[in-house]
């Protein structure tokens, strides 16, 4: 494995459980830490994971089977989880931090449409 894809994975594991921390640092301020909840948001952490296995999967295979194709699985992969992430990391971060929650940084991972369709901008 090269060196990029394991750094790859490693930074998507410390983004999945800073993720998951600032999740329950959230509910604990709300005081809606909830069982259910912490469940579900641990199967939708294990489905990334799964994710990552199975790039790593499809990648080494495409050394020893011919698939049809040859793809770089893995840093792709780990670009989109990191994306995805990092946007929850700083959705729960404006949440326990209202006043972070409208600085430049947290602007660029929120959507420019309101719940109603319209578009944001002024």
């Amino acid at each position: 494995m090269q060196q990029t894809e394991i750094a790859a994975l490693c930074v998507v594991g410390v983004l999945i459980v800073l993720d998951y921390l600032t999740g329950l640092m959230k509910a604990a301020m709300q005081h809606d830490i909830s069982s259910e909840k912490m469940r579900l948001g641990l199967w939708h952490k294990s489905g990334l994971i799964l994710v990552m296995v199975l790039a790593e999967i499809v990648e080494r295979a495409q050394a020893w089977i011919d698939l049809g194709f040859t793809l770089p699985l893995i840093v792709p992969a780990a670009v989109y989880i990191a994306v995805t992430e990092i946007s929850s990391i700083l959705e729960n971060l404006g949440e326990i931090n209202p006043e972070i929650a409208d600085s430049p940084l947290l602007r660029l991972f929120r959507s420019r449409k309101d719940p109603n369709g319209e578009d944001g901008k002024s």
